[in-house]
């Protein structure tokens, strides 16, 4: 099963409390480095582990998504600015979403990068 599929299955019936980062690195003029990508995921483990749960999603585009719950916004937001540190060309590439309010803005996206 595809990240996308795996996600839109999580979804369409979400938990209440469910965020999601979505780290459009897809979008960058310049790709980041594999040291780079992987430097981001050992960001959001490390930041996962402040959650009550969390899953990371490598979408095909290149996009890096993290659902979560339980974790503070503020806390998702400074890892975020961190990882546009990472970054050659930081613009601002990351969004913080509630699912439950984003659901279908979502479920769309991953029709796109599925398709």
């Amino acid at each position: 099963m595809s990240a996308a599929a795996e996600l839109a299955a999580l979804l369409k019936a979400p938990q209440a409390g469910l965020r999601l980062i979505h780290l459009h690195l897809g979008r960058l003029q310049t790709a980041p480095s594999t040291e780079q990508r992987q430097s981001i995921r050992q960001l959001l483990r490390t930041l996962g582990k402040q959650a009550d749960a969390w899953r990371l999603f490598d979408m095909a585009n290149g996009d890096l998504l993290m659902l979560y719950q339980g974790l503070a916004d503020t806390a998702a937001e400074a890892a975020c600015r961190q990882v546009t540190g990472l970054l050659p060309d930081p613009p601002p590439i990351f969004e913080i979403v509630d699912v439950a309010a984003s659901r279908e803005r979502l479920l769309c996206y991953l029709d796109s990068v599925s398709a």
